[in-house]
């Protein structure tokens, strides 16, 4: 009866493993998703700063597949999004720092969730194998 209880919670323990490795790469893959949207930010605002003039004319993504033509009437200032909430109007340089920093933030959390889903596969991996040995007969 012993190693039977000992299995069931090993198994327990297997999937519960699981589940938080499951939650940490999807986390890990909404900030890859994240970091890429700030990094291409970043390429347009430089982008901008390289060749954009006043008067310029753009295309604006109003949403779906659809633009709108505008005309760039400050090629000098970014209005840059802060929260969901706070919108800061920024100089092309401001606006560039502070998505480095961001990226940086990014990458820091980047790490940490993959040194925890290191040591959850780790976990894992010990976890089977007591699974195996709790299962095989002695």
């Amino acid at each position: 009866m012993e190693p039977s209880q000992d299995y069931q919670e090993q198994l327990q323990i297997f999937r519960v493993l699981k589940e938080q490795r499951d939650i940490y790469q999807g986390q890990l893959e909404i900030l890859n998703v994240s970091r890429s949207n700030v990094v291409n930010t970043k390429i347009t605002i430089e982008n901008i700063k390289d060749g954009v003039q006043l008067n310029d004319e753009i295309l604006v993504p109003i949403g779906g597949m659809a633009n709108i033509k505008a005309s760039i009437n400050d090629p000098e200032k970014i209005l840059l999004a802060i929260t969901q909430d706070v919108i800061i109007e920024k100089d092309l340089d401001g606006a560039i720092e502070i998505l480095d920093k961001r990226i940086e933030q990014h990458d820091r959390e980047i790490q940490f969730i993959s040194t925890q889903l290191q040591n959850i596969d780790l976990n894992l991996q010990k976890t089977s194998q007591l699974i195996q040995k709790s299962y095989l007969p002695k």
